[in-house]
């Protein structure tokens, strides 16, 4: 069976219940109108005390583990964050030497707690792309896997037809020190270079500077040269 895009959240889903309408809106209806199938796969993290943060800072609003509902999604997948951190060694990450010497600027490092949110935020993505894999494996075959954070809020149409199969399909903003890393259309190929990045972040460090996101992003399309396609896709993170 061929179906025409797996949608894949990743992340805390943080505000879902404030943007889901526009993901049916402006992502899933856009989808249906042109006859494409699509299947939805979201991974997402249990926290420690289910306490969620914006930037560095704890909020009192919990996390709310139902709201991920709202997105429809056909496969979903839970896991302890606190045993993934467990597993890793946030130092190959983040250089505490360096921080305490020069700080917070490109020569220096990321904010410590932003370092370790990617961190999760990448893992995150890997285990919802495997739940491609899985289905792949099944028989299923994909022609897109879209990459889309669950707390975004759209704001205009999905461009379908601006999307090249043979090319990295990403937002035309927002790119900071790389590429914008909140959204991305590719073909199976591509994803499973995208999608599992965070298996070469820990030497990107040794070699190429503090961790920031966009730039991580950049690196590891530039590395692999993936051609790049800018689409008219534009969104904003809404805050829990």
């Amino acid at each position: 069976m061929e179906i025409d895009f797996a949608i894949v959240y990743w992340g805390l889903t943080r505000s879902t219940k404030k943007v889901y309408e526009s993901h049916i809106s402006l992502i899933q209806n856009i989808l249906k109108q042109d006859s494409k199938t699509f299947k939805i796969f979201m991974h997402t993290w249990q926290t420690k005390d289910n306490k969620q943060k914006v930037w560095e800072n704890v909020i009192q609003q919990p996390i709310d583990y139902d709201e991920y509902k709202l997105l429809l999604p056909d496969v979903y997948q839970i896991d302890n964050q606190e045993d993934f951190l467990a597993s890793v060694n946030m130092d190959n990450f983040f250089y505490k030497h360096i921080w305490q010497r020069i700080g917070h600027c490109r020569q220096g490092e990321w904010l410590p707690g932003l370092v370790t949110n990617h961190i999760c935020a990448l893992e995150s993505m890997k285990r919802g792309f495997s739940l491609v894999e899985k289905c792949m494996k099944d028989g299923v075959l994909f022609k897109h896997i879209m990459f889309v954070r669950p707390d975004v809020m759209i704001h205009n149409k999905f461009p379908l037809h601006q999307i090249v199969s043979e090319k990295i399909n990403i937002p035309n903003c927002e790119h900071h020190e790389g590429y914008n890393d909140k959204f991305a259309v590719m073909n199976y190929e591509h994803a499973q270079l995208y999608a599992k990045r965070i298996d070469e972040i820990a030497e990107f460090r040794k070699h190429h500077g503090r961790i920031v996101s966009e730039k991580y992003t950049k690196f590891i399309i530039d590395k692999y040269r993936i051609p790049v396609n800018m689409v008219d896709f534009h969104f904003s993170i809404v805050r829990p």
